[in-house]
């Protein structure tokens, strides 16, 4: 099929032919890197490494981890960038944020080069999802600094689609809006507001299936590799729903094809993605099933460049070829190591709550929250919200609770004490927030 690949040479390189890619400009990057940024020095200084060591992927193991706080605290002066900025910032045309350790943006910057990047890794992942130019796409994610608003919308516009910077909020008038229109549309945002949406729509008396969205592009939460959770939106809507994945500091970068057997990673020729032990930090193999954390290296960023920072999100992998034609590796997100909480020895990950919530539909309706308010251990029976159903009895409540907690330890290994919530209550137009520990003081949203 002559459209099936965005950038069909590099998303079918040989591995050989990936790794050459990876490595020149991965030496190329570390120059950079070391030539513009103190910061950068000190770190391979301090770990005894000259930039001129590394050379290829594999040395990488050589060099220091990178965390978010690291720059989130390094601009907690006021400093516009942080100790990563490596352009100057006559050449810096944006500036973004993602979320840091303490809850405050963390400011990022780009260049021209780094934004015509971004655009292309994002619109072949798009691509590979099967969007095309003519789309009609209704963008629902926070324009407010984060990435996944106005960068992302560019990369739509980058492929081609007819995209409609809606933002969050106004579901009812976004609604309405869809509904007015007489081609078929689609929506990106993340999982959980195409649930919260259909909840508006019941409450308006509209049938989603018939508002007309027809496809959806989901990221921000892994939702959809939950078992259920992608089927129950597909069905809600009659659409058919991709998964996505990608970062605040690396942007939009990897996209689910139609085999719908992991995540193809998109960022071959700009990032190098590692995987880790998450405890010992020991570099893993990438071979089929391997389960680690994954760690980014820019090798094509001139703004704000990442030297392995570790993303903190757990993915398997997976190498054999599959039949779409793209060779890259492909991967399912299992959690977040910093989401995970341990009950009396027992780790617990907010997906594998929402796969055992949803075998109990149509009771719930799958929306969960964990409100952690004392710091580890955790010997006490854990605090869940979870979201029932609509038109399920309220003198059924007590027991749906007792259900739902008995599930959770029978599967889970874990006792909870389960707290019924309204429906609509949960889910947003914003990315859900599975586990807050309040003991820091961290909130619902």
């Amino acid at each position: 099929m002559p459209d099936r690949f965005w950038n069909e040479a590099l998303e079918t390189l040989s591995p050989g032919e990936r790794r050459r890619l990876e490595d020149d400009r991965l030496a190329e990057q570390i120059a950079y890197d070391v030539a513009a940024s103190p910061f950068y020095r000190a770190k391979l200084d301090g770990a005894g490494v000259r930039g001129d060591d590394i050379r290829r992927v594999e040395d990488l193991a050589r060099v220091p981890f990178m965390e978010k706080g690291e720059i989130a605290d390094s601009q907690a002066d006021g400093t516009l960038l942080g100790v990563n900025r490596c352009a100057p910032l006559e050449r810096i045309v944006r500036i973004q944020a993602t979320g840091g350790t303490t809850g405050q943006p963390m400011r990022i910057g780009l260049t021209r080069r780094d934004i015509d990047d971004y655009g292309q890794m994002g619109a072949g992942a798009l691509w590979t999802m099967g969007c095309r130019p003519g789309d009609i796409v209704f963008e629902c994610m926070n324009y407010n600094l984060y990435a996944g608003g106005l960068s992302d919308h560019l990369t739509f516009e980058t492929l081609g689609a007819a995209t409609i910077p809606f933002g969050v909020g106004h579901s009812e008038r976004l609604l309405t809006m869809m509904a007015g229109l007489s081609d078929p549309v689609g929506i990106w945002a993340t999982p959980s507001y195409a649930v919260r949406l259909a909840e508006v729509a019941a409450q308006l008396g509209i049938e989603p299936r018939s508002v007309g969205l027809r496809r959806g592009y989901f990221s921000g939460e892994a939702g959809l590799q939950v078992p259920g959770y992608r089927e129950r939106i597909e069905e809600t809507w009659g659409m058919v729903a991709r998964d996505q994945y990608g970062t605040g500091e690396l942007g939009l970068h990897s996209g689910e094809c139609e085999q719908q057997n992991g995540v193809h990673f998109g960022g071959t020729g700009i990032a190098i993605a590692e995987l880790i032990d998450p405890d010992s930090g020991e570099v893993l193999p990438f071979t089929d099933g391997q389960q680690g954390e994954v760690v980014y290296t820019s090798i094509r960023r001139e703004a704000c460049p990442l030297l392995r920072m570790r993303s903190h999100d757990l993915m398997q992998v997976f190498t054999e070829p599959c039949p779409c034609g793209r060779t890259s590796f492909r991967f399912l997100i299992l959690g977040r190591s910093d989401d995970m909480f341990i009950v009396k020895g027992v780790n617990v990950f907010p997906l594998s709550i929402q796969a055992v919530l949803l075998r109990l539909s149509p009771r719930i309706t799958g929306e969960f929250q964990v409100v952690l308010d004392r710091p580890p251990p955790i010997d006490y029976p854990v605090p869940i919200t979870v979201e029932v159903a609509r038109d399920v009895p309220a003198e059924t409540h007590d027991a749906l609770a007792r259900d739902v907690a008995a599930r959770l330890q029978a599967e889970l290994n874990f006792t909870a004490a389960v707290v019924l919530a309204s429906p609509g209550t949960i889910a947003t137009e914003r990315k859900t927030r599975r586990v807050i520990r309040s003991y820091r003081g961290e909130a619902a949203s």
